[in-house]
Formats: C-alpha cells, sequence, structure tokens
C-alpha cells in the first residue's frame, strides 16, 4: 500500500512562481495555501522576525504579487482578506496624510468624543501620518499573530472612519462595501475560519 502524497504549501521565496499558473483552480488552491500559510499560526507563538516579514511582504516582493494571489478572491476568505489588509496597508504608505486626514474628519463627523470604531481603529489621536502607518503595521502585525478577527474588525473600524471622513461620495461607498468585506471576514473566521 502506497503512502499518500502530502504537497507542501509554497515557501514564501518562491512567491514569484504564482503568476505563471493560469489554470483558475491552481490559482485558487494556490491563494488559499499562501493565506493558510500566514495565518496558519494560531497560537500566538509566531516569533517577532517572521511576523515583521509578513507584514513587510509587499514591500519585499510587491503588491502586484500579492494581487496576481489573492486580489480575485472573494472578500470573504483568507486570501481576499489578506489582499485587502494588504492593499489597504500600501494606501497608507503610499498617501499616509490623506488618510490621517480622512480618519480625523471622520473621526469629528461621527462623535464629539471617543466612540467605538476609534476605539477599535487602535490609531494614536491625534491621527497623523505616522499613526495610521504605525496602526495598520500593527494590525497586520495581530493577524499574523492568531487575532485574526481582533485584526479584520480593527481595518475594518479605520475604513469605516474614513468612509465618514470624505466628501467625495463614491469614494465612501466604495471605502463603506471595503469595511463591510472586513467585518463579514471577520466574522466568518469567528465562525469557523476564512476558507
Amino acid at each position: 500500500m502506497t503512502q499518500p502524497r502530502f504537497h507542501r504549501p509554497i515557501p514564501l521565496a518562491d512567491l514569484d512562481s504564482v503568476s505563471d499558473t493560469s489554470d483558475p483552480v491552481t490559482r485558487s488552491e494556490t491563494s488559499h495555501a499562501t493565506a493558510a500559510l500566514l495565518l496558519g499560526d494560531s497560537s500566538g507563538q509566531r516569533d517577532e522576525a517572521a511576523t515583521k516579514r509578513f507584514v513587510e511582504l509587499a514591500d519585499d516582493i510587491g503588491l502586484e504579487v500579492i494581487a496576481e494571489m489573492w486580489s480575485a478572491a472573494p472578500a470573504v476568505s483568507a486570501p481576499g482578506a489578506l489582499w485587502r489588509l494588504y492593499a489597504l496597508r500600501e494606501w497608507i504608505l503610499t498617501a499616509p496624510r490623506e488618510l490621517a486626514d480622512m480618519f480625523s474628519a471622520g473621526q469629528a463627523r461621527m462623535t464629539d468624543g471617543l466612540g467605538l470604531d476609534d476605539i477599535l481603529a487602535g490609531v494614536e489621536l491625534p491621527a497623523g501620518p505616522d499613526e495610521v502607518a504605525r496602526a495598520i503595521d500593527e494590525i497586520l502585525a495581530g493577524a499574523f499573530r492568531g487575532d485574526v478577527v481582533i485584526a479584520l474588525l480593527r481595518a475594518a473600524a479605520f475604513i469605516g472612519m474614513c468612509a465618514e471622513g470624505t466628501d467625495r461620495s463614491e469614494t465612501a461607498t466604495r471605502l463603506r462595501q471595503f469595511a463591510k468585506d472586513l467585518k463579514d471576514a471577520a466574522i466568518a473566521h469567528r465562525h469557523g475560519g476564512l476558507d
């Protein structure tokens, strides 16, 4: 009797090869396998060096490679949720002042004091560019340490505040959908995990 063959997940060093796959089933399996690899350690025992590498993954391999792997995945899936977190991080790193201003304006419009979304987002106040950049790295680090639900809810709260802080209705609509996708992914993970 032959032993079943087990497939190893794609090592991080080989993520560039994902774009070579044209078969949709293989692409989907690969996107889910790589997302599971990053979110796999729910014990909170992942070391700081590994967590930092995962947070800075887009810096190392490029957002385009991450987009190739995960952007087509459904919003309520591990790869879809990770894609949204990395896209948010990239947006914050490229336009920190814009996001800080949107967040602050949203905060002013939403409440006279600290509200639930303010607290959940966890952005140091007053929210400047450095504070929002630090917050997204903390959010991603939390996801890779096993706090996936909290990380997704924090990101959703941040995006929701930004949605309230923009005067462009199309942007506000897209950001509200973005926040909803993250909340739905958090709920799905809480009720059995993201596929």
